[in-house]
């Protein structure tokens, strides 16, 4: 078999008779188009998660998460008692009021932004694999938060038109190595995936 080495004028040809084949019928090349928050938190009002929560205990407890209310920017969500608002937009999910976000845009391996409770977040992930009782889950987002008043470690994997399927938040005692986890995987949803007004 014999090899030659093609001048660098032929393999520039090879790579742009390469990109034409991967055009489109109408000659466009596709681009891929950027991530958006809302496709891994789809809050549409009636969507609802649930949750088997791990605290430690023999057994496990059983967490739903309900979107009440939803006008385009502000959506009201309900679990247990407890009810958070987030705003919502172009540029991401973060806390009513507060420069606080859950996902934040661009969405990129490396992106970094503030998250609650005065902790730090960085998308470590867009890749992650999700495997919870409500199934498996691939290609999801993974984010990282650290720190805050209470220096948590929580790792959240948000999975497209699904939502949050695993939270893990770990303290660790500042005397001893112990460390106390609780986690939360998705046990079921019901979701529609586009966001909407009521």
């Amino acid at each position: 078999m014999i090899f030659r080495i093609l001048p660098s004028a032929s393999i520039a040809a090879l790579a742009l008779s390469i990109v034409a084949a991967c055009a489109t019928e109408s000659g466009v090349v596709a681009v891929p188009t950027a991530l958006d928050p809302l496709d891994f938190y789809p809050l549409r009002v009636g969507n609802a998660w649930s949750y088997d929560v791990d605290t430690g205990e023999p057994s496990t407890t059983l967490a739903v998460t309900r979107v009440e209310a939803f006008d385009g920017t502000i959506a009201e969500l309900r679990t247990g008692e407890s009810v958070v608002r987030y705003q919502v937009g172009s540029d991401g999910i973060r806390l009513r009021g507060a420069d606080a976000w859950l996902i934040r845009a661009p969405i990129r391996v490396g992106a970094t932004w503030p998250a609650p409770g005065g902790r730090s977040a960085e998308l470590v992930s867009t890749r992650a694999m999700s495997e919870t009782p409500a199934g498996r889950f691939d290609d999801c987002l993974e984010v990282l938060e650290v720190g805050g008043k209470l220096d948590l470690e929580v790792r959240t994997v948000y999975c497209r038109d699904i939502g949050p399927t695993t939270v893990t938040s770990t303290m660790r005692s500042k005397r001893s190595a112990r460390s106390l986890s609780v986690s939360a995987r998705l046990r079921g949803y019901e979701v529609s995936p586009q966001a909407s007004g009521p």
